[in-house]
Formats: C-alpha cells, sequence, structure tokens
C-alpha cells in the first residue's frame, strides 16, 4: 500500500489507528518504521504528608469525656428530673384538648 505525505508532514493511516500511539523508527536508510504501542503510566508510591513516621507511635488524641465530665454531670442530673420528651408532648396534647 502506497502513503504520500502531505505538505504538512503528516500519513493517514485510516480510522482504524485513530487515537493509537506509534513507535516511529527512522533509519538510516531513509525507512520509517510504526510499530503500535501502549503505554503505561509509571507510579511512584510518596508517603503523605500528614501520615506519622514509621518509627514514632502516633499520639493519643484527648478524652472528650474526661474534659467535659462536669458539663456531662450536670447534664444528666438536670435530664434527671425531667419525663422522656415524648411524655411531655403527649400530656401537652391532652391538656389541649
Amino acid at each position: 500500500m502506497l502513503k504520500e505525505v502531505g505538505a504538512s508532514g503528516q500519513i493517514s493511516l485510516g480510522k482504524k489507528y485513530a487515537g493509537q500511539l506509534f513507535d516511529a523508527t527512522f533509519s538510516a536508510d531513509g525507512t520509517v518504521t510504526l510499530v503500535p504501542v501502549r503505554v503505561v503510566p509509571m507510579v511512584r508510591e510518596q508517603t503523605a504528608p500528614y501520615t506519622a513516621p514509621a518509627n514514632q507511635p502516633a499520639p493519643t488524641p484527648p478524652d472528650w469525656s474526661k474534659d467535659h465530665a462536669q458539663q456531662i454531670e450536670q447534664y444528666n442530673a438536670w435530664a434527671a428530673e425531667r419525663q422522656p420528651y415524648a411524655q411531655r408532648v403527649r400530656q401537652w396534647r391532652e391538656s389541649k384538648k
């Protein structure tokens, strides 16, 4: 099959090869060889900047319940003096009848 190189320096191979990549080899005698290839991107794994180094243990997060023990006790005392919300709503509805 003969292919003519256009004025822009391009050769059309047809829709069958559209979007494919080729390795072009140019020989000293003027021979051009096109070999279809698949390119696989090279991925380099990097340690995320937010991770702790392997030789150091991760810091222990603060214990919220210990830091707010007084507020929790106050809420529990307040809640113990009251009826559940559903009961209060039921009583309110009955009082409106």
